[in-house]
């Protein structure tokens, strides 16, 4: 995972909107709208594991 680390803010910004776009291609409005879900719920579980290291 070191190699995030490397990148700058508008690098990851980028990677992130070509992976979303990626990901949505062919799935429905439902579809989609369960894994942004799905993501930001790992997103908010990975700050809390983060902020009690």
């Amino acid at each position: 995972m070191g190699c995030f680390n490397n990148l700058s803010g508008c690098e990851l910004v980028a990677l992130a909107s070509i992976v979303a776009i990626k990901i949505s291609e062919g799935l429905s409005v439902d579809e989609i709208n369960t894994l942004g879900n799905f993501f930001s719920a790992l997103g908010d579980n990975l700050n809390t594991l983060a902020s009690q290291l």
